[in-house]
This record gives C-alpha cells, sequence and structure tokens, in this order.
C-alpha cells in the first residue's frame, strides 16, 4: 500500500519530501470495527511503522530545523518517539503528542513534550484512575502536569475536551452539535486541526476550537482519510458557531 499511501498524501497537497517507502517491511494495517453508534474498535499491525529507527531519524533532523511543530504519537517505536521528542525540544521546536495506542510513558518523555492529547480511556491507562466526570479530568490534567507536561488536553469525545495548562489555566471546551456516523479518525482530526492552529500562531483557545471543529466534521462521516475535512470545510463550520 506504501505508493497509494504516498500519492495520497501528495495529492492532498501534503509535503512528501521525507517520506520514504521501506522495501523490506509490508505498509501498516488497521482493522476496524465500528458499532451502531458510531464507536471503534482497532486492531492494529504495524508493519513499516514498526521499523521507524535511526535512519528516518536523521531526516528529522534536518526537517526540524524550519519546523514550528512536531506532531507524534505511540504507532512507532517509543524509542523513536523519545528520540524525536528531544531533537525538537532542543531546538525550540513545539512538541506535542496523541499517546496513542495507550502504554505507559518513561519519565523523561513528559518532560519533552508541550502538548499531550490523550482521550479519556488513554488518560485513565497514564494516570491510574477513571475518568467518568469534570473533577475527574481536572485531576487528571493535573496528575500530566505534575509529571513535567506543559499542557495536557484531554479529548472527551462528543463532551468536548478539558485542558490545563502548567501556568494554573484550565477550560472546558464543548463539541461542536454534529449527527455522529463514525468515530474513527476523529481524534487524528482534532490533533490535525490544533496543530495546525497552533503552527500559525493561533490562542491556544482559538486551536482548540479549530481542533474541535475538524474532529466533528470527521464524525459525520465514514472511514478515516476520507473523514478528514480540508481546511475551508472547517472555516465553515467554525464561521456558523462564532
Amino acid at each position: 500500500f506504501g505508493g497509494a499511501l504516498r500519492d495520497g498524501l501528495r495529492d492532498n497537497r501534503v509535503d512528501i519530501t521525507d517520506v520514504v517507502i521501506d522495501e523490506g517491511q509490508p505498509s501498516g494495517v488497521a482493522l476496524i470495527t465500528v458499532e451502531t453508534r458510531g464507536e471503534n474498535t482497532i486492531i492494529v499491525v504495524p508493519g513499516a511503522n514498526g521499523a521507524v529507527g535511526d535512519a528516518d531519524l536523521q531526516r528529522l533532523q534536518a526537517a526540524l530545523n524550519d519546523a514550528r511543530l512536531l506532531l507524534l504519537q505511540l504507532e512507532v517505536p517509543l524509542p523513536a518517539v523519545v528520540s524525536a521528542a528531544r531533537a525538537a525540544h532542543e531546538r525550540g521546536v513545539l512538541v506535542m503528542l496523541d499517546p496513542a495506542p495507550a502504554q505507559p510513558l518513561p519519565a523523561e518523555l513528559y518532560s519533552l513534550v508541550d502538548i499531550l492529547t490523550p482521550n479519556a480511556t488513554e488518560a485513565e491507562m497514564l494516570v491510574g484512575f477513571p475518568i467518568k466526570g469534570e473533577a475527574a479530568a481536572r485531576g487528571a490534567g493535573k496528575a500530566l502536569l505534575e509529571r513535567g507536561v506543559r499542557t495536557a488536553v484531554i479529548k472527551l469525545g462528543e463532551k468536548g475536551v478539558y485542558w490545563s495548562e502548567a501556568n494554573g489555566l484550565d477550560e472546558f471546551m464543548g463539541a461542536f452539535p454534529v449527527q455522529v456516523v463514525d468515530t474513527v479518525a476523529a481524534g487524528d482530526a482534532f490533533n490535525g486541526g490544533l496543530a495546525t492552529a497552533l503552527s500559525e500562531n493561533a490562542p491556544f483557545a482559538e486551536a482548540i476550537q479549530w481542533g474541535l471543529a475538524a474532529g466533528g466534521l470527521a464524525v459525520t462521516k465514514q472511514g478515516a482519510q476520507p473523514s478528514l475535512p480540508n481546511r475551508q470545510a472547517l472555516l465553515t463550520l467554525l464561521g456558523q458557531h462564532t
């Protein structure tokens, strides 16, 4: 699938300069089941993602010189994630981590992350207690900040998001009212919207709105990549609710 995936990125005007095809590994595959309410379960076979290592990190070094933000997740080996976060942090590049699939994180990684964006399930795994309401979300945010993260953003699905910052600021922001068809890629869309706005120097609350708008639009369509909105769709939704 490597060629098709790369072509899909190029067709959507994504810079693929540093995207490579690993001839020795199959493409990663995710098998997704969606229940009637739109919730999903995912089984992942990492393939080439699981082979990301030193050579890939060397390519990243040059790209970071012109970067404003590095968005990471845990679908590549954890040592590579830590090394990438360290390289970005040393250059003053904003580091944003979506800790999915959920797994324990090394202490160093927390200290390298500017913005951590778990969903409720992932946050529960990290902090060790259930997140069922506002008080629990606040407790989780506090626990993550104490580990060294500068800003903790907890995605709460249809309830929106809660975020807390090391400077003491915290806030809940509700989700956009949309008809949910399929929640696959909603978190990814949120991260994309948030990261895009931050890379364009938007205030943090405005960037959260971008994330919520992107995630809200994603759940109105089936599929992962096909459900990701473009900028115009996102701006239209924001304009309807501001």
